[in-house]
């Protein structure tokens, strides 16, 4: 391919040009992008215009090639005279380097050949703003551009070119309008909308769970890859359980749960790592972090505590609180698993009940919206639900409670309304107290003019258990005074006989807000001191106090003063935010965004705080200027009228006026933006719709074909993007079919193997459909692909394929242990199977290559480390003999080993310490074999050691309690015990007993200050024992040099059959051969004597020193403990009779049992010691110097 550009169907410009981008990938995968710019450009040709195309690259083409601008002409011969030609618009890379300023292009007159023209040009970017950054040479109509261009401020430029004649003719040309379009670099990096983002998600989510999304924007041409951003997660902290917990839609931004086990008690919060890049994920990045909170699951559902309430209420009563519905939660508290919401599901026809979540988020409170009528209903009977703020996690039985709502009868007021002052009236003359009641009209009585008088009881009143309670005062807000105001008079029954002091305490009193209310000590008058506001305070809660200046003891009691605040309407609505965005599709007709506004006012009692909704404009105002409707109390925008059009008018804005008093009050205006998306109304086409592949057998994951597919919808939008199904020809389910990168190419995988003996071929069904679905009735696009399965050479296979047999241990070698057989599944071919080990851990196997009988090659052992409980496994192969792919198949043999007595019991300590008074030691026993050949054990102590110890079982007869039978001293002793299994199988085991001079379990060995006898005893004997040996040594020397004088061995005594010359080496076939067998005869010729090379019993061991932790002191660690180990007398070889092999009798040497020799060794010359050096001078003359 050589990058040629050609038109693929017929092209139609709306703006007389378009603007393409081409992208090339080099030899390293970089991407390169440039902008083609499609033109339709005006020839004359025999007096008429031509429309043809050229096609230039920005980055390619400088603008100073552009031909010259001629202002346009009207002509006889032009077919389309009444249509004039449109200048196309220049492009100007932004951020260009200069030099400036900087040609773009000539504008030239075609009066210029007659006479000199004038050139100026008008409009932004010349005298209008931004000024300066365009200029035109007057003479020569060159167009500079006098300063780097930024798309960003401003992405076209709309100029007017004006030329008239130099000389002052009237000749002028008509102004043509240029606009210059600033080409658009990648200069801008993407920008997080908000970081950190921060989300949660529950930690019994399921993958591929989104819960939430991070978005960027880029400042760059959303036309152009610059501006088009992905995303990627580099890192997650912690990363555990799993480092890659979290996936990222690289396109969407949207955040999915990839693996399961989170854990929220172990990691409560991940902070992700995110970069977003432009072009694609090519060009600039930036970074951002996600906080994602892991929450409770919810799997404790909310459980009302009583199911069933019975109350009663007044009627005509608007928020009141009917109800408290109290529940619990076991999840996590303050998580959306533990707060609750309410719904009244059944019993509220009429709508006069509200529930709402109280406080503590663990009740529920029903309120009256609407007064209740007696008259009309007496009773409700509310079902009411409650749910968690998060879903639950599983299939959760829903708590309901049932309300039922007795409704009082009130007897109702008359149309008009008066106030009642009661007051309790104090007659001296029959000393007790009336209470009575004065009625008067709000409209005759000033509030300054009530009086509240506190209550007395009365032994006369027959209501003496109920008191009279004081209605609150409702006092207007905004009031203009004057200020101190009056609101009414306290008063005291005691006044009539003494002076009162008043006084009131509580809010707005000495509460704050303080100062609002004052009393006048004397007169009781109350009076407010400012304007109230009930947005900040509604109600004033006053407790009025009264006693007598003169007589202490008179004191009314405390009389609590309600004063209510009556709202005006004295704020404006206020929307939640401005603009709202929504979308909706250019097909729909249906609700899909809804506004929202406040207001402050009180909007329960009064119409001051209730808000009704009005679209005043719509821009733009096309096909039809009511496009949407809004409905006036809730503010939710649907679709009125159909005809939208994405492609003309892709976006809407509307006016909209929120006004209170239900429409009547104050307004507030805010904006709507809509954006029209694309319907589905194009479905998705096959390419091709039928194929054929062939698919080779057992692949899983094989991608078997790839369908592409056309669709002339939006690109990028769900009506564009595809989906696809096999609806046919996969009974088996042996194929996946997914959506390819592109989103317009079905990908057709194996999910299953194929297997060419049962099935040779496969005709699939596939359809294609949009993520969005069509609208109206589209026929579907479908396509055939038929898959041949092709025949590969299968291996062996073993049935079953990992085979348990059970044989006892110690088989004999060549037994027979199982037949191990394999099939070659391919049916169509004629093939040899030959079996070989795979893996045998110890080599106690063969098999038979022909019949796969496996046979024992080495004797197997239960007590083996090879063997893991019991049993031990080994790898068969079956090979077949296929010429061109030979395959090999594997089976697992299990031999489970049938456990046998060969093992005797050990007793696991090798050495013990132990008191040699009052004292028990525990020794622990181990047998390899099963628990048929093992406990319980016995002990019976062998040789010297019954003399001294006894050795019995514990309880559980698994371990022995050793101990003196008498005080032995301080010493090491050897042990001798026989251990037998519970069949009779036994060891002799010897452990080193360290006994010490203690008692109990206090083990503590006394330090000997001096070297006893038998130290000493062992030390000569040590010594006596090296110089007997050099003796022997050197007169066997002396014997060698002078044979002929002191043969070894008498001609007699020769049992050797002939006399070998050891340096003769040749001889070939003459060599002789030897009766060696005289020199290895059994010891049946031996004389009988008895052995004793046992451990001495009675000697005591040396002590050792410990190893130091200093290793700078090693050395004299090891120089001791060497020494004390060669005069230690307990380790072997012992000074006792030892049995050799019989080698003939004669030797002049004598026993070597012996300490004395049998010669003095006076008659051997030892002279020749002397030149030896000075070491061995003075052993010649200890055995050489006669008696001295």
């Amino acid at each position: 391919m050589d990058g040629t550009v050609t038109l693929k169907r017929p092209l139609t410009l709306r703006e007389a040009y378009e603007v393409f981008s081409v992208n090339a990938w080099d030899a390293d995968g970089k991407k390169h992008t440039v902008s083609i710019r499609v033109e339709f450009v005006h020839h004359l040709n025999g007096h008429h215009k031509d429309t043809v195309m050229n096609i230039s690259s920005p980055q390619i083409e400088s603008p100073l090639d552009h031909p010259p601008l001629a202002f346009a002409r009207s002509s006889a011969g032009l077919k389309r005279a009444k249509r004039g030609w449109v200048i196309p618009p220049f492009s100007a890379v932004e951020n260009s380097r200069g030099p400036f300023p900087m040609k773009l292009v000539q504008i030239k007159s075609d009066f210029a050949k007659e006479t000199q023209m004038v050139y100026s040009i008008t409009g932004e970017g010349a005298d209008q703003d931004p000024k300066g950054i365009f200029t035109v040479e007057r003479l020569s109509g060159n167009l500079f551009v006098t300063q780097s261009l930024d798309r960003e401020k401003k992405a076209s430029y709309r100029l007017i070119v004006h030329a008239v004649a130099h000389d002052g003719d009237n000749v002028k040309e008509t102004p043509m309008e240029v606009i210059i379009f600033v080409m658009d670099q990648n200069d801008n990096k993407p920008v997080f909308t908000q970081n950190p983002f921060n989300g949660h998600v529950h930690e019994a989510a399921v993958k591929d769970y989104e819960f939430m999304r991070v978005t960027a924007t880029d400042a760059d041409d959303p036309e152009t890859d610059n501006s088009i951003i992905s995303y990627k997660i580099v890192s997650q902290e912690p990363p555990l359980p799993k480092p890659n917990m979290f996936d990222i839609n690289i396109s969407t931004g949207t955040i999915c749960l990839r693996e399961t086990g989170m854990d929220r008690d172990q990691w409560p919060r991940y902070t992700l790592l995110i970069v977003a890049t432009d072009m694609e994920g090519a060009g600039y990045s930036t970074t951002g972090t996600a906080v994602i909170t892991i929450t409770d699951s919810n799997d404790n559902p909310p459980q009302f505590e009583q199911t069933s309430i019975v109350v009663s209420v007044l009627e005509n009563k608007v928020g009141y609180e009917v109800a408290k519905l109290t529940v619990t939660d076991g999840d996590e508290v303050g998580s959306p698993a533990w707060s609750t919401k309410y719904r009244i599901i059944s019993g509220d026809k009429g709508g006069f009940f509200n529930v709402s979540t109280g406080p503590s988020q663990l009740e529920g409170i029903i309120t009256t919206v609407k007064p209740l009528d007696f008259e009309k209903t007496k009773q409700y009977v509310l079902s009411v639900i409650v749910e968690n703020d998060d879903p639950f996690i599983s299939s959760f039985p829903t708590s309901t409670a049932t309300v039922t709502v007795n409704v009082e009868d009130v007897k109702e007021p008359p149309k008009h309304t008066v106030s009642v002052k009661v007051e309790r009236i104090h007659h001296h003359e029959e000393h007790h107290i009336d209470t009575v009641m004065n009625i008067s009209s709000p409209e005759m009585e000033s509030p300054s003019d009530q009086v509240l008088t506190f209550p007395k009881s009365s032994t006369g009143a027959k209501r003496a258990k109920r008191g009279w309670v004081i209605p609150p005062f409702r006092v207007p807000e905004n009031s203009r005074g004057p200020f101190p105001m009056k609101l009414v008079q306290i008063k005291s029954d005691y006044a009539k006989e003494t002076q009162m002091i008043y006084s009131v305490t509580g809010e707005g009193a000495d509460l704050e807000p303080k100062g609002i209310f004052t009393v006048e000590r004397l007169s009781g008058n109350l009076f407010v001191t400012q304007a109230l506001d009930r947005e900040k305070k509604a109600s004033y809660r006053l407790v009025a106090h009264a006693v007598a200046r003169d007589v202490p003891s008179v004191i009314e009691a405390p009389m609590e003063v309600i004063i209510d605040v009556m709202d005006q309407n004295d704020n404006k609505p206020v929307f939640t935010q401005n603009p709202f965005n929504g979308q909706v599709a250019e097909a729909a007709v249906k609700e899909f965004m809804k506004v929202t506004a406040t207001d402050a006012d009180d909007s329960q009692e009064t119409n001051n705080g209730i808000i009704h909704y009005k679209i005043v404009s719509q821009e733009p105002p096309f096909p039809k200027p009511n496009m949407f409707d809004i409905n006036t109390s809730t503010g939710t925008i649907r679709v009125q009228e159909t005809g939208m059009d994405r492609e003309q008018w892709p976006r809407y804005t509307l006016l909209i006026v929120a006004t209170d008093m239900e429409g009547a009050g104050y307004s507030t205006t805010g904006t709507a933006v809509i954006t029209i998306t694309d319907s589905n109304d194009n479905p998705p086409q096959f390419e091709q719709s039928s194929y054929t592949v062939s698919v080779p057998e057992n692949k899983v994951g094989h991608e078997v074909a790839k369908l592409t597919v056309t669709d002339g919808d939006e690109v990028g939008s769900p009506a564009w993007s595809t989906k696809y199904r096999i609806i046919s020809g996969d009974k088996g389910g042996f194929f996946n079919v997914s959506t390819g990168p592109n989103q317009l190419e079905g990908i057709i995988t194996t999910v299953k193997p194929l297997d060419f003996e049962k099935t040779k071929q496969y005709v699939l069904s596939v359809i294609v459909e949009n993520d969005e679905p069509f609208v109206g009735s589209l026929p579907t696009s479908t396509a055939t692909v038929t898959v041949n399965v092709e025949d590969v050479n299968e291996p062996p296979e073993f049935n079953p394929q990992e085979k348990v047999i059970s044989r006892r241990e110690n088989l004999p070698v060549d037994s027979n242990l199982f037949a191990y057989i394999a099939t070659d599944p391919d049916t169509g071919k004629s093939q040899k199977i030959t079996y070989k080990i795979g893996k045998d851990p110890v080599g106690w196997l063969n098999v038979n290559q022909d019949t796969g009988m496996i046979k024992v090659k080495q004797i197997m052992d239960r007590e083996s480390v090879l063997v893991k409980d019991g049993k031990y496994r080994a790898i068969i192969l079956a090979l077949d003999d296929d010429d061109e792919n030979p395959a090999t198949g594997t089976g697992t043999l299990i031999i489970e080993l049938e456990d046998e007595n060969d093992n005797a019991p050990i007793i696991n300590e090798g050495s013990i310490n132990i008191c040699n008074r009052e004292a028990t030691v525990f020794l622990s026993i181990t047998d390899k074999d099963g628990p048929l050949h093992a406990a319980p054990f016995s002990v019976e102590p062998q040789g010297d050691t019954k003399k001294n110890w006894t050795a019995r079982m514990n309880e559980t007869k698994t371990g022995i309690l050793l101990t003196l039978n008498s005080v032995l001293e301080q010493g090491s002793y050897n042990v001798v015990l026989r251990v037998y299994d519970n069949n009779g199988m036994y060891k002799d085991n010897s452990i080193q007993a360290t006994v010490c001079d203690c008692k109990g379990d206090e083990f503590q060995c006394k330090i000997i200050a001096g070297a006893s006898l038998s130290l000493y005893l062992g030390i000569l004997a040590a010594v006596l024992v090296l110089l007997l040996l050099l003796l022997l040594l050197l007169l066997f020397i002396r014997r060698k040099s002078s044979s002929i004088k002191n043969p070894l061995l008498l001609e007699d005594d020769d049992i050797r059959d002939n006399v070998c010359c050891y340096n003769e080496e040749g001889g070939g076939e003459d060599d002789q051969n030897y009766d060696l067998g005289v020199l290895h005869r059994g010891l049946d010729n031996r004389p009988q004597v008895l052995r004793n090379d046992v451990v001495p019993i009675f000697l005591p061991a040396p002590q050792y020193r410990p190893r130091p932790a200093n290793p700078e002191e090693i050395s004299t660690f090891i120089g001791y403990n060497l020494k004390t180990a060669d005069e230690d007398p307990t380790a072997p070889p012992y000074d006792s009779l030892l049995v050799f092999d019989y080698e003939g009798g004669g030797s002049i040497a004598g026993s070597l049992s012996s300490i004395n020799s049998s010669s003095s060794g006076q008659d051997q010359d030892y002279d020749f010691l002397n030149d030896w050096g000075p070491r061995f001078k003075k052993l010649a003359d200890m055995f050489g110097g006669g008696e001295d």
